[in-house]
């Protein structure tokens, strides 16, 4: 929150803190009732546009104390589903819808779906070292055959991957893409809480932040020259409960 001069204090706007922060921040975006909260958090202009577009997508909902992101009755006819509707399809055409929408707005820099090691064989080629040309002589790298980036911002070599089912086993899979590719510098890995996966307590985003496993993971991603960060898509979720809107 900022004074206003007043002697009284407010929310800051999207445009507050992208200016307070030198338009390198974050916001995480809350709703309540009809409001928008918006508070500030390190992250890339990306991961903002990011969240704000899962405003239209997700609503916040209650099972048993455990709060989770499901998607809106609007967002689903928007996709051409209803309830009870086949996960994999909404998270693949919501993925699909994001992808187009962060392309348009950030404009050639956005590659989507991007080859994991795209043009790596030909970067070591340049070097002319014998040991690496042998190497690749025995076994070439073809990136259409690896796995791809959701969204790779190549202006700032970041990698954005977007978990919309079962985050924690995403989680590893989108490390060891990240460390394989020479490009990314930065891996923002984002989810959402979802309804109890399998038997389990806590599911999706929350699940990934406390655990200690991958905690252990971002550290050593660290030595290898890799930042991980995680991204609640639907901070609402999350929020301390104590906490109320004072406009």
């Amino acid at each position: 929150m900022r004074n206003d001069g007043t002697g009284s204090s407010r929310w800051k706007t999207c445009e507050d803190l992208m200016r307070d922060a030198g338009n390198t921040a974050s916001i995480s975006l809350f709703m309540f009732g009809q409001e928008r909260v918006e508070v500030v958090r390190d992250c890339h202009p990306v991961a903002v546009e990011i969240q704000r577009f899962f405003l239209k997508v997700f609503e916040l909902k209650t099972h048993k104390g455990y709060r989770y992101a499901d998607y809106k009755n609007s967002w689903l006819k928007h996709i051409g589903l209803r309830r009870p509707y086949p996960a994999e399809a909404a998270a693949a055409r919501t993925t699909d819808l994001l992808q187009q929408h962060i392309a348009k707005k950030f404009g050639p820099r956005i590659r989507i779906e991007a080859p994991v090691a795209e043009d790596m064989s030909l970067k070591f080629l340049s070097k002319k070292d014998p040991a690496v040309i042998e190497a690749l002589r025995e076994e070439s790298i073809d990136s259409n055959k690896l796995q791809a980036f959701d969204i790779l911002d190549t202006a700032t070599n970041c990698a954005f991957e977007i978990s919309l089912s079962d985050a924690f086993a995403e989680f590893f899979k989108d490390v060891l893409k990240s460390l394989l590719d020479s490009r990314v510098k930065k891996l923002y890995f984002c989810a959402r809480n979802h309804l109890l996966y399998r038997g389990t307590r806590k599911s999706g985003f929350v699940k990934v932040r406390d655990s200690s496993m991958i905690r252990q993971y971002i550290a050593l991603a660290r030595l290898y020259k890799l930042d991980i960060e995680i991204i609640d898509l639907f901070p609402a979720c999350n929020r301390p409960r104590q906490h109320a809107l004072h406009p």
